[in-house]
């Protein structure tokens, strides 16, 4: 019983560490792909802004304990660049812009990605190999899928992948998949982040990764783990840019 209870006791209380360092640098680029034949259906204007962005560079600024500081620069398609700041706690999950960016290192199955409530039910499904530009690498993977139904919303589902870098714990991959069907429209769309370039291990930089095999078909909503904007915060779009 002893020795059960100090099991526990230990799975419960697992260190969380950083696995990144000030001066890392990760750069994403973003995939929308929206559909309906709803004739009087229109195109989020959050998911404009984001389809005229070219991508978008994390720099890491400071790490004391759990907390990680930097800034989110976002490039657009015009030349133009926008410049915040952020910052996590890969204990808690308390932090502004950066929350989801990064997680603890070397979490494993069954681990919440952050310990604060509003995270903690949130529990990595596996720890998987993926091939990148820069090689394999293992990749703790998060999955989730709602669904409600409505007279006013019709049949909304949501998806959501997420993966960050088991050894560093920095985002890598995140599609949000959503639908929406009311009578005979069907809405679909796809929002999307890929990294295609980091300091940390190789990954060449603007890629030709096969961001196009992401055509999965999805519909926007804010209601699952990525619904939370304090950029990331509330995890229902991939809200790397304001």
């Amino acid at each position: 019983m002893f020795l059960l209870f100090a099991l526990v006791m230990a799975a419960s209380g697992q260190t969380r560490t950083v696995g990144v360092s000030m001066g890392d640098t990760f750069t994403y680029s973003y995939v929308v792909n929206w559909n309906s034949n709803d004739p009087s259906a229109t195109v989020p204007s959050n998911l404009v802004s984001i389809n005229e962005t070219q991508w978008e560079k994390v720099s890491i600024t400071a790490v004391s304990g759990t907390n990680i500081t930097g800034t989110l620069t976002a490039h657009y398609k015009n030349g133009t660049e926008t410049t915040i700041d952020g910052w996590v706690n890969v204990d808690t999950g308390d932090g502004e812009n950066m929350t989801a960016l990064f997680i603890s290192a070397g979490l494993v199955p069954g681990d919440s990605i952050y310990t604060g409530s509003d995270y903690s039910t949130y529990l990595i499904n596996e720890t998987v190999s993926r091939t990148y530009p820069g090689g394999m690498r293992d990749t703790d993977h998060i999955n989730t899928t709602a669904e409600s139904s409505s007279s006013i919303i019709g049949n909304l589902s949501i998806t959501t992948n997420m993966y960050w870098d088991k050894s560093t714990g920095f985002l890598v991959d995140l599609s949000i998949e959503e639908s929406n069907q009311t009578g005979t429209y069907l809405t679909t769309w796809l929002e999307a982040l890929q990294i295609i370039g980091s300091s940390v291990w190789p990954v060449p930089e603007f890629s030709s990764w096969p961001l196009a095999l992401l055509t999965l078909i999805t519909v926007t909503s804010a209601v699952t783990l990525m619904s939370r904007r304090k950029r990331f915060k509330n995890p229902s779009e991939p809200q790397l840019l304001t």
